[in-house]
């Protein structure tokens, strides 16, 4: 039987689905579940006429151009979004036949497709899980990387999924991927620094990379960002976030620009930041106001008031679950030529997920008074599912670079504590 060598983070066998007990169960996230091919006409082989009644409520075929192989069928949800194979909180396919029986979605989630990354195999675990955080982001030591052995075989396994390869014929400096992204990680590891100076600093090695490149010195770039590396672990770029000259009308720009995304991504009636319900009506309860009366610049003061009192010194205590977050995040989404931007575009993600992060974190503070394990997972959970999904999020993006507001200057101002 083939094997195949995986490269994943550390925390990959640490996971175990905890089912009915997840406060975010994925069965009932209003998410496609789609069914490969194979399992449907798995399915469809079973030889009990109840199983077989209930599939005909339960799944319907795609019969749209979007049908393939893979997305052969799909799983119907009932009213509130949840799959209609979930009984008491459990799946009523893997109680009566057993796990290998789930279909590829459902059996690999959260679970990333392999992809191979200039011939090496890898995969991670997706942050948009509750318990992927608490076993990859909470544990205070870094992420490192291990291979394991996947056996292949050939059915509807991870192993057995098609490998997605990496595109290095659309950008010349793509090559030089593998380097440029464990140099991303070297920085974002190095505590000496805070979270916002490494994702800076990042940013300025990128952008002098992406200046080679555009006068065609590609080969240049592991030289740079080794360079880049030696200069954070020397201390150069310690505090640099404070060297920069206040703007307050860019600030207050950027600021609202980043408010505004995360506002409209509450009201969209998809999952989305939850922590906004109940921190604005825990704000009209003190403004004696109705909710819907409380006004954006309220909303925004609450934050910033809650974000001095409760951000520095979480970062001082247990900034390692941001740390976390980052790194599975570079290595998770073949930073930085994860999107069809500049490379030195990338760090517009990083910062823009900082800021997202530090208002969403925050604004559920002011209502406990500290910052809590369940709020915390809620925003690192929210924000992942709307940077791969949200057509909002790289809008916010755009917006950035079409307006000129995308200068290591102007990143600055996501950054600041």
């Amino acid at each position: 039987m083939q094997k195949l060598q995986v490269l994943v983070p550390s925390f990959w066998e640490k996971f175990n689905c905890i089912g009915s007990a997840c406060e975010e169960n994925c069965c009932e996230a209003d998410w496609g579940i789609f069914i490969d091919k194979n399992t449907y006409n798995l399915y469809r082989g079973i030889k009990d006429p109840e199983f077989q009644e209930q599939m005909k409520s339960r799944i319907k075929r795609v019969r749209t151009e979007k049908a393939n192989d893979k997305t052969y069928a799909q799983m119907l949800l009932d009213d509130q979004g949840k799959c209609m194979w979930l009984e008491n909180g459990m799946c009523a396919i893997q109680l009566k036949l057993g796990y290998k029986y789930l279909c590829s979605t459902c059996l690999l989630y959260p679970r990333k497709q392999i992809k191979n990354f200039f011939g090496v195999l890898e995969s991670t675990l997706s942050m948009s899980c509750p318990e992927v955080v608490r076993v990859g982001c909470f544990p205070d030591q870094e992420i490192t990387y291990k291979v394991i052995e996947l056996e292949n075989t050939h059915s509807r396994s991870l192993a057995a999924q098609p490998v997605v390869g990496f595109d290095k014929k659309t950008n010349p400096l793509a090559v030089h991927a593998p380097v440029l992204r464990r140099c991303c990680t070297v920085i974002m590891q190095n505590r000496e620094l805070s979270i916002a100076d490494r994702i800076f600093a990042i940013g300025v090695m990128l952008k002098k990379i992406r200046d080679y490149s555009d006068v065609g010195n590609f080969d240049i770039a592991p030289a740079v960002a080794e360079q880049y590396v030696a200069a954070v672990q020397g201390g150069q770029f310690n505090n640099i976030l404070s060297t920069f000259s206040d703007n307050p009308e860019v600030k207050a720009t950027i600021k609202a620009k980043i408010f505004n995304t995360a506002i409209s991504l509450e009201k969209s009636g998809k999952p989305s930041f939850k922590s906004f319900i109940p921190c604005i009506e825990n704000l009209a309860t003190k403004l004696d106001k109705a909710p819907e009366n409380v006004t954006n610049l309220e909303v925004s003061t609450m934050i910033e008031t809650a974000a001095s009192k409760y951000w520095g010194e979480f970062l001082e205590k247990r900034g390692h679950i941001i740390e976390n977050y980052f790194v599975n995040y570079i290595f998770g989404t073949s930073f930085p030529f994860s999107y069809p931007i500049g490379i030195q575009h990338h760090v517009l993600l990083l910062a823009e997920s900082y800021a997202l992060l530090k208002l969403l974190i925050c604004s559920t503070a002011d209502i406990d008074g500290y910052i809590t394990d369940e709020n915390l997972i809620t925003a690192i959970t929210s924000l992942f599912r709307h940077t791969g999904h949200s057509d909002k999020i790289k809008g916010l993006t755009e917006s950035y670079m079409v307006t000129g507001m995308d200068s290591m200057a102007c990143i600055s101002f996501m950054l600041r504590d």
